[in-house]
């Protein structure tokens, strides 16, 4: 027998929960499935911060245009709109469940970052994802929204405006059938074998992913191959291989040198033109080898300390200090060695303003979608993206279960 619901949001990041928690405002008949748990998410994973044009000489017009150009024009003009002039009311929201963002003297407190013309990127101490996802998981039991944790849909299918989903729950052999009205695809980008490896739970490694699930559908996916590296993974020390260390750094002042201690790339570029400098600079001998035949270039994060004065590093970057210093490198002293990693998928499924895909009562948000970043992302604006539209779906997703239409 299936179990019924107005509305299904695939997906526990922070689109999922964002999605759920406006959908709970309309409708308690809704469900939130995750193939992890709550707390395991790539929101939760996020480090850097979340973009909102809060400085004195900046305006969404600016954040727009930044987001545009990065973008090489690629994007959705419409849906870019939407987020630049939705990013302050988005820091509102987030504070008012619980998210605490970095302030000195009751200002926020803005970094930089590639591709910005304005400081604009707010953090939550060093770990930006940790503190907003423990607000959104509180806010989401506060609501009492039904989540099946260690789940993931393996098939989905459309009968007249009847959704049916096929549902696997980690350890059990017997699958869940849910009905829904409308569907909500949060459930981040395609899973690239690289990444994959080391999964141990199916509901994340076997599973369909959201665009393979939307194609199934028939809904219009753009340029699904399209990704993003982040261009300053950790090569050494090797337990920390592939921890990403956030542009914020270089913000405060770090730069990238090749091996003859030389700073051959503006360090604030965006992040596939710093992905493709550090690579030539592998490939043309300037870069650092590894006894295990891995090849780097040092992010100078000394540097941080020189420019803004002793214990800064350790004041605005804490986790990463100690989780180096556990590993017997102390970043305040001695530069990292770094690598472009896979990080992001850019393209994804097309929708309209509403956060509908071309399939009707099918919507979506983040990173399986395609139209805010263009060809390439700028940093902190993943974070925002998720929220606004998150919040967006969710609200239209009931909006059509219940029978009423955008409004």
């Amino acid at each position: 027998m299936a179990h019924v619901y107005d509305v299904v949001v695939l997906g526990g990041g922070g689109a999922g929960c964002a999605a759920a928690i406006e959908a709970s405002q309309l409708t308690a008949n809704l469900v939130l499935v995750t193939s992890g748990s709550l707390q395991d998410s790539k929101t939760y994973q996020a480090q850097g911060g979340i973009q909102a044009s809060f400085g004195k000489n900046d305006s969404p017009d600016k954040h727009c245009e930044d987001t545009l150009r990065t973008g090489q024009y690629a994007n959705d003009p419409k849906l870019v709109r939407i987020l630049a002039e939705s990013a302050r009311a988005t820091i509102h929201w987030l504070e008012s469940i619980g998210v605490a963002f970095n302030r000195e003297d009751g200002e926020y407190v803005l970094s930089t970052a590639g591709g910005l013309s304005e400081p604009r990127v707010l953090s939550v101490a060093d770990q930006a994802g940790k503190g907003i996802v423990a607000a959104l998981v509180k806010e989401v039991k506060r609501r009492n929204v039904t989540v099946l944790e260690h789940s993931a849909a393996w098939e989905v299918a459309k009968d007249g405006d009847v959704f049916r989903l096929v549902v696997r729950q980690t350890g059990s052999d017997t699958p869940v059938t849910l009905e829904t009205r409308t569907l909500v695809l949060c459930t981040g980008g395609f899973l690239a074998r690289e990444k994959a490896t080391g999964y141990s739970d199916p509901a994340k490694s076997q599973s369909p992913d959201g665009i393979t699930l939307a194609e199934s559908l028939g809904a219009v996916v753009v340029s699904p191959d399209l990704v993003q590296y982040h261009p300053t993974g950790v090569v050494l020390p090797v337990e920390l291989r592939r921890v990403r260390l956030p542009e914020t750094m270089r913000g405060a002042g770090a730069v990238l040198l090749n091996r003859h201690g030389v700073e051959f790339a503006d360090s604030l570029m965006t992040r596939n033109a710093l992905t493709q400098a550090v690579v030539d600079q592998c490939q043309q001998g300037n870069g650092v080898d590894t006894p295990d035949g891995r090849r780097g270039v040092w992010l100078d994060t000394p540097r941080i300390d020189t420019l803004n004065g002793p214990g800064f590093t350790r004041e605005r970057f804490p986790t990463f200090v100690q989780m180096f210093l556990d590993h017997g490198h102390d970043i305040c002293k001695d530069p990292v060695l770094v690598y472009p990693v896979l990080h992001y998928s850019l393209g994804g499924v097309q929708l309209d303003e509403h956060c509908e895909t071309t399939v009707p009562g099918c919507f979506a948000a983040g990173e399986v979608t395609w139209g805010v970043h263009g060809k390439e992302r700028l940093m902190g604006n993943s974070l925002l993206e998720i929220f606004v539209f998150g919040r967006i779906a969710g609200r239209k997703a009931a909006e059509r279960a219940l029978g009423g239409r955008h409004g």
